[in-house]
């Protein structure tokens, strides 16, 4: 579409040659944190926002955050799609097929947008002679397909600018968002073509409030379903985790920009 080609061009002029690509849905204070968490732990690849916001109030806020924060925006197409997981496939194959195709980088991938740094990462460099990077999930019992976690998935342009990639769940294999690419691609790796970082709990009580969160590597941390998960939805517990994040990782208050909830 020539939206996308538009902002392909756009981010080809910035000279990086290597992208991460947050989607961004409803929840404006996780884009502020994740943009201060990866200006301050993350090297070697250029953050890119692209909105798949529902609420327009969302999508104006965002880009606001991005524009302070001098951030690359995108908004995307409105998504009629209802269901979660299949909406954030439909956003990764519209940035897909949209902007990355016609960018033509060295590296892209995808991060949730709750999904922070919080130790110094070079992605590139852990990608180097690989062609994937990311959290891989399955197989399930019986089957031998599995996937990368569609909130923490990189890779290599090179090995897929031919393929028609395809981030949607495969619900009836047991794979969810990202599955789609079992066929496509991930069959055909070996285990020296693949970059696995392990999922571990982070178990956290705060003013007495019980919740488990994730850990990827022990640099990233997944607050996980910000905009849909419903402990995390209501404004106590979002206001907990948020201070939770900017006073443990991004020091405290200072450079915050979205403090009401």
């Amino acid at each position: 579409m020539p939206q996308g080609l538009a902002f392909a061009e756009e981010l080809r002029r910035s000279g990086s040659r290597r992208f991460c690509f947050a989607i961004a849905f409803n929840t404006p204070w996780v884009i502020d944190a994740l943009i201060r968490a990866w200006q301050l732990y993350s090297s070697g690849m250029t953050l890119v926002v692209v909105d798949n916001s529902s609420d327009q109030s969302a999508r104006v806020r965002i880009a606001d955050i991005c524009r302070t924060r001098r951030v690359a925006y995108f908004a995307l197409p409105r998504n009629r799609e209802q269901h979660p997981n299949r909406s954030h496939g439909t956003s990764m194959n519209w940035i897909f097929h949209n902007i990355v195709r016609p960018l033509r980088p060295e590296l892209f991938g995808f991060l949730d947008h709750d999904c922070f740094p919080v130790a110094p990462v070079d992605i590139p460099q852990t990608m180097e002679g690989k062609v994937v990077h990311g959290a891989k999930q399955g197989p399930a019992p019986g089957q031998d397909a599995w996937f990368l976690w569609a909130g923490y998935c990189f890779f290599r342009f090179s090995a897929v600018e031919a393929l028609d990639m395809d981030f949607n769940p495969r619900f009836f294999e047991g794979m969810d968002t990202g599955g789609g690419n079992w066929a496509v691609l991930y069959n055909r790796l070996g285990e020296d073509d693949i970059s696995n970082v392990q999922k571990t709990t982070a178990e956290l009580s705060l003013s007495g409030i019980e919740a488990d969160h994730r850990m990827l590597g022990g640099a990233f941390f997944h607050v996980g379903g910000a905009s849909y998960r419903k402990l995390v939805k209501t404004q106590q517990y979002g206001r907990l985790i948020s201070d939770y994040v900017w006073e443990t990782y991004l020091g405290g208050d200072e450079g915050r920009l979205v403090k009401d909830l």
